[in-house]
């Protein structure tokens, strides 16, 4: 089981929220690095105890039997992901995709719509970015755009030059 802190938005930021997702899932862990910000800063942004944090329950829902070898791609046939806006929790058994990345739909749009209802403000899916060609010119996009159209794919983008630097450096 792997405890994943993650914060929707800059560490520290008063517009971020907080979740913590239990997960059994090595990829959750991995994707969840390129759409949210994860790790001990989160824990710091926990210990200030300003903020309420989400938590999110996910299993692949396919536990090896004894002497069961496992498979590259676990998950379970009957698939469930239950928000309990109420209480501000989700919970999902049986994805393995996109769906299992509870910080992205789930707490995103469908938890934050009723944190946004209760403290006034709204949440959408909505993007505002700055893009920087190599001249230095950054350009602002914003817009309102569907689901699963790679809005998040798109902010976390790294570009090439850059991250061909990034290897030199480091």
């Amino acid at each position: 089981m792997y405890v994943l802190p993650f914060s929707m938005g800059p560490i520290g930021s008063p517009m971020s929220q907080i979740g913590v997702q239990l997960t059994d899932s090595p990829y959750v862990v991995v994707n969840m690095r390129h759409h949210a910000r994860i790790g001990l800063p989160v824990y710091a942004e926990i210990d200030k105890d300003y903020k309420r944090v989400v938590p999110c329950m996910h299993s692949v829902g396919a536990p090896l039997a004894p002497g069961q070898e496992d498979v590259p791609w676990p998950c379970n046939k009957e698939k469930y992901i239950v928000h309990f806006p109420e209480t501000r929790e989700i919970w999902s058994y049986g994805s393995a995709m996109g769906n299992a990345l509870l910080g992205k739909k789930c707490f995103a749009l469908r938890i934050a719509s009723n944190i946004a209802r209760d403290e006034g403000w709204m949440a959408e899916h909505m993007l505002i970015v700055g893009v920087e060609n190599p001249q230095g010119e950054k350009t602002y996009v914003t817009a309102a755009f569907p689901s699963a159209c790679g809005k998040t794919n798109f902010a976390m983008l790294i570009p090439r030059r850059l991250r061909r630097m990034e290897s030199l450096d480091g």
